[in-house]
């Protein structure tokens, strides 16, 4: 518990510092981080003075999350003596268990983990953040407001009333595979985020005919 609360504090910090940089390198003034709840939000005095600059903003978080996946995996690469296989290991480590790892890439990291054994614990907290990396950029493109992806999907259709129609058909259809999967915990993230989409479906509809 503790080695995923510093990794996904890390991971966190690192996302939204994305989203602040960036930010703040297409004009949209000195940003403010908050952390709070299950994640953070980045504020900034205005909006970039581009389109592309926002989208830009937006697209940074969830990159900068996937370039300290790729980073984290080249460490644990460097120390086992396969720098590339670890960088592989980043993005495919992840992947469900059902899926088999490239016959090479795992060769790759049996013979390197077999030279150069690795601390258990540091070897859990490798997994732990290349897993929170690679699922947390993944979930975070998700055409679901106010994900980074639904920021993406309303600013590239000019319309928050569409964008908020697939948010709450995706988190609807999450929220019907978590019930089939039991996964309690996704319920209640993808319920609110489902909940979320239809108030803004709601204020929409309300001010689109004069508050009723």
């Amino acid at each position: 518990m503790l080695l995923f609360t510093a990794a996904g504090m890390l991971t966190l910090l690192v996302h939204e510092f994305g989203h602040a940089l960036t930010g703040r390198y297409f004009g949209a003034g000195e940003p403010s981080i908050v952390i709070a709840g299950l994640g953070g939000m980045t504020y900034t005095p205005s909006a970039p003075r581009t389109r592309a600059g926002y989208l830009a903003m937006v697209a940074a978080g969830p990159l900068a999350s996937l370039l300290l996946g790729a980073l984290t995996g080249l460490c644990f690469g460097l120390q086992i003596g396969q720098p590339l296989a670890g960088v592989y290991a980043a993005f495919l480590l992840p992947l469900p268990t059902g899926i088999p790892l490239p016959a090479e890439l795992a060769q790759a990291l049996s013979l390197g983990l077999a030279a150069h054994p690795l601390n258990s614990t540091l070897l859990l907290f490798y997994q732990v953040m290349m897993g929170i990396c690679f699922w947390w950029s993944f979930f975070n493109l998700l055409p679901i407001f106010p994900l980074d992806g639904g920021r993406l999907f309303a600013t590239l259709l000019n319309s928050a009333k569409a964008a908020c129609y697939v948010g709450l058909a995706v988190a609807g259809l999450l929220v019907l595979w978590s019930l089939i999967s039991f996964n309690w915990f996704n319920i209640l993230i993808t319920g609110y985020l489902a909940y979320i989409n239809f108030v803004c479906l709601r204020d929409i509809y309300r001010e689109e005919h004069g508050g009723r």
